[in-house]
């Protein structure tokens, strides 16, 4: 593996962890060191710094302690990961499909936008994420 590779590796994995902590396991505390000081989260309504983010989804998680994230794909370029998953507010609950794009800076999360989709009761999420390659 080339440092190319190794450095767009390097990032999926500080997302992957970062999802992990954050929103599965909640360890809010973890989650925030990788995190930079002025993290922009393009959410709407969480805004900038780290700790505005960690503020604004430990009430969601209060409100929804079953929350989940679970990444299905994850594509590295440049200083940026994209991460196509599954959202659930609780385990039996109607899913969402969640496309999250973050950017990585000096080895830290730096920005972060997202886009989602309910998934129709009548829709099977599976041909929503399928692989088409």
């Amino acid at each position: 593996m080339n440092s190319s590779e190794k450095s767009l590796q390097a990032n999926k994995d500080l997302v992957a962890e970062y999802i992990g902590l954050f929103y599965n396991d909640k360890d809010f505390d973890r989650a925030r060191q990788l995190l930079t000081e002025d993290f922009v989260n393009h959410h709407h309504g969480v805004g900038t710094g780290r700790d505005r983010t960690v503020e604004s989804f430990s009430g969601v998680a209060a409100a929804m302690p079953g929350f989940s994230l679970t990444v299905r794909r994850m594509v590295a370029e440049g200083d940026q990961v994209w991460t196509h998953s599954v959202a659930r507010p609780a385990p039996d609950a109607q899913p969402a499909v969640v496309v999250d794009i973050w950017r990585i800076e000096d080895g830290r999360l730096a920005e972060h936008w997202d886009v989602g989709q309910g998934v129709p009761e009548d829709a099977s999420l599976e041909e929503l994420i399928e692989d088409a390659g």
